[in-house]
């Protein structure tokens, strides 16, 4: 009969793992669900998004509207907007190539 051929995370996870690794089983660790900053960068995504729909159908800036756009807590909103994208983006990727 065939062989299935294993990687190498197999043959360690089925041939003494919990020696190399202290007894982690790494398949229930890949499988951790989000945490508090997944969170609230999905919370921030989708606030955004909700603004830039509202901005493409009737031509309203939410973002504008609450906290101003030429002041600090304007600024702020933006720029929180902005880094909840680039970590939904970066941690996206890292999670592709897994």
């Amino acid at each position: 009969m065939f062989r299935r051929k294993h990687g190498v995370t197999d043959r360690l996870t089925h041939v003494g793992s919990h020696l190399a690794d202290g007894g982690v089983d790494t398949k229930r660790v890949m499988r951790r669900g989000p945490g508090k900053v997944d969170t609230v960068a999905a919370g921030a995504l989708v606030v955004g998004m909700g603004n830039w729909l509202s901005m493409s159908l009737f031509n309203f800036d939410a973002v504008k509207a609450v906290a101003g756009s030429k002041g600090v807590p304007g600024r702020a909103a933006y720029g929180a907007l902005g880094a909840a994208a680039l970590y939904g983006t970066i941690r996206g990727a890292k999670r592709a190539t897994k």
